[in-house]
């Protein structure tokens, strides 16, 4: 079956880590869907650089689609968008809820806190160095050592009928973004292919 991928995109979103997670994610034959959270939702982003980023979709487009994982790029004013977007919380919930990935990097976590996703869970994240400061270590979640580039969090508990596990995957900043992204394919696809994926780009 193929895999499915939401990668949110916002005025202010940092284009490296945007686009870095794309590319690399569709190298795997992962299917990447980019969605703006601006009103005009098929008009092109302007990222963080003044990059331009066209999406494929707009939010109205996918609030009924599942993917296996949902992207949150940083980037100062694009973390903020989407930390304040209650329509990026509700699906972020839902797909937390049923089991599926969310992964934020650099400033991305801020979306994290602020929509309250998996707090209850006690993940570890990582997050910029210096967006740590606006998370407390351990309420609601436990900071990783800064040296660790990637974070993967899982929670396992009992559902309604069965056990259910809860993914949330962080990373530091644009140049953690590669193995960032490496990191998922391995999580949606296995660790061969990853490494495909790593060799192919001379990680």
């Amino acid at each position: 079956m193929t895999k499915t991928a939401l990668v949110f995109i916002a005025n202010g979103s940092e284009e490296i880590e945007a686009v870095t997670t794309i590319d690399v994610l569709r190298r795997a034959e992962i299917e990447v869907d980019v969605v703006s959270i601006e009103k005009s939702g098929h008009d092109a982003v302007k990222c963080s650089r003044n990059v331009r980023v066209l999406p494929d979709k707009s939010l109205d487009d996918i609030k009924n689609t599942q993917y296996d994982v949902i992207v949150i790029p940083g980037g100062n004013d694009g973390s903020k968008a989407m930390a304040n977007s209650s329509e990026v919380g509700q699906i972020l919930t839902k797909h937390y809820q049923d089991g599926k990935i969310v992964a934020a990097i650099c400033a991305g976590p801020r979306a994290l806190l602020s929509h309250k996703i998996g707090v209850d869970h006690k993940h570890t994240i990582t997050c910029y160095p210096s967006v740590r400061k606006e998370f407390t270590d351990g309420e609601p979640y436990k900071l990783d050592n800064p040296d660790n580039p990637v974070c993967h969090s899982r929670h396992t508990g009992k559902g309604d009928t069965e056990e259910k596990e809860h993914h949330l995957v962080t990373s530091q900043g644009p140049g953690t973004t590669m193995v960032f992204a490496l990191k998922l394919i391995e999580l949606l696809k296995g660790k061969d292919e990853a490494t495909k994926v790593k060799d192919g780009l001379l990680v």
